[in-house]
């Protein structure tokens, strides 16, 4: 016997086919967008969700088209759609760190902080290490209109293996025959085992909109194992304050550093230095500047010996270096869009240094340049990559019927930072340096790796 579906029935059916098609049609856009974001085409993504206005509202496109929106700066837009998708999920994690993430790219910082904040109690892992990147970087811009300040404290301890910049044994080349470098002299090059010891504080206050007044301080200690060395050790006072302006995309410092450095417990160099800067944000990317310093070197006669043992002692001598140094930089930094989140930089300097005591050999004219990258392939991880060369020309001969004095200098460094957790660093370093001069007293070589651990209290 045949049957037939009362009416009701079928209409049911009817209907219910008609919401699965309508919500298969509008899971589509979503799962479009989902799929282009995995692929990291952002703009694509964006693009995407814009050709799909119908599906505007339904949770799960606004979440993937918000996310879309904010890589692709369109951040507006973002938030928006977030807000949408939270009010149907309001406790989706995820929802909730893009809709912080948005609102800091919109430069709402303090909405920024209070969602951020909200997450931190209970994140951890990756989650946590990119909160606190974002809450450090909020505190970073806010010092443009509320005083902030920060102090840190490091520790750490090295191998160094020419820590006196010193010479091998044997003749002297570019002087006279029997102008030798004797054994146990303490020009010879030395290596040995270091420790060291830092902290500094800052600060910024604004003073009106865009223009602010900063200044801070730091202190550091250098101090080798072996006793016979101590006549290297060192330790430095360091000092800065100044004015900084915002203008729209420029960014104008006029201020003034002074250092003091010691020697072997004695007062060796007071250094001045009045700097200028300038620096202009193109675009997300490129930031351009120029730094120009004029600075003022006092050396100190300080007493030290000719030999390691310490039997002959001698006056250093070194007040004749006085001088006036003049250097202007142009750098350029380019930053990716890649997830490693890679720095590139390039400067170049040109700088001239006038002897205040009437020793033009020891006048120079001088220019370099400097390359460095830095990359960051996971949350707590950073590496950085720097290579420099400087050549320094004298304006006059060493002494009568020798060489006029050339040093051409050559730097490498590598470093490795592990950010342990939002205030604990640890930061390990290496460098190399070659030294080549017309005169052997100047040419040298030179290693040094260190490892240091850092607070930064904020």
């Amino acid at each position: 016997m045949k049957t037939s579906l009362p009416a009701f029935t079928l209409k049911t059916i009817w209907v219910a086919c008609l919401s699965w098609s309508s919500a298969m049609a509008l899971a589509a856009p979503a799962d479009d967008v989902k799929a282009l974001l995995e692929q990291g085409k952002d703009r694509e993504a964006y693009e995407a969700g814009k050709a799909a206005p119908d599906a505007l509202g339904t949770p799960l496109f606004d979440f993937y088209f918000g996310i879309a929106a904010l890589n692709a700066g369109v951040p507006g837009e973002g938030v928006l759609a977030i807000e949408r998708y939270l009010l149907q999920f309001p406790d989706n994690r995820s929802a909730q760190f893009q809709l912080a993430r948005g609102y800091f790219i919109l430069g709402e910082d303090e909405r920024a902080r209070e969602e951020f904040s909200n997450l931190v109690a209970s994140a951890s892992g990756n989650e946590l290490d990119n909160i606190n990147q974002f809450l450090d970087a909020i505190r970073s811009r806010e010092s443009r209109y509320k005083p902030t300040s920060s102090a840190y404290v490091e520790l750490g301890g090295g191998y160094d293996t020419n820590l006196n910049s010193g010479t091998a044994e044997g003749q002297v080349a570019g002087l006279p025959l029997g102008v030798v470098i004797a054994p146990g002299q303490t020009s010879v090059r030395q290596t040995d085992f270091f420790g060291t010891t830092a902290a500094g504080v800052q600060g910024v206050y604004p003073i009106a909109p865009g223009i602010s007044l900063y200044g801070g301080g730091q202190v550091s200690g250098r101090f080798y194992k072996r006793g016979n060395n101590d006549v290297f050790n060192q330790a430095s006072l360091s000092l800065q304050g100044g004015v900084s302006v915002l203008h729209g995309r420029n960014l104008y410092r006029l201020g003034v550093d002074a250092t003091h450095l010691a020697v072997g417990n004695q007062a060796y160099l007071n250094l001045t230095t009045l700097v200028g800067e300038w620096q202009y944000q193109s675009d997300q990317f490129n930031r351009f500047g120029l730094s120009l310093q004029y600075a003022d070197q006092a050396y100190k006669n300080i007493d030290t010996f000719l030999d390691l043992d310490k039997t002959v002692k001698v006056s250093s001598g070194a007040d004749v270096r006085d001088s006036r140094l003049t250097n202007l930089t142009g750098f350029w930094t380019r930053n990716l869009a890649h997830p490693w989140s890679p720095a590139f930089t390039l400067a170049l300097n040109r700088g001239e240094e006038k002897n205040r005591k009437d020793r033009p050999d020891l006048s120079r004219t001088l220019w370099g340049i400097r390359t460095a990258v830095t990359v960051q392939p996971l949350p707590k991880w950073s590496f950085g990559a720097g290579l420099g060369y400087q050549t320094s020309r004298y304006a006059r001969d060493f002494a009568v019927g020798l060489a006029v004095r050339k040093d051409d200098y050559f730097a490498l460094d590598l470093s490795a930072t592990y950010a342990i957790s939002r205030n604990w660093i640890l930061r390990s370093e290496y460098q190399r340096v070659e030294q080549q001069s017309t005169i052997g007293f100047f040419k040298y070589s030179r290693d040094a790796l260190a490892v240091k651990l850092r607070y930064d209290f904020k």
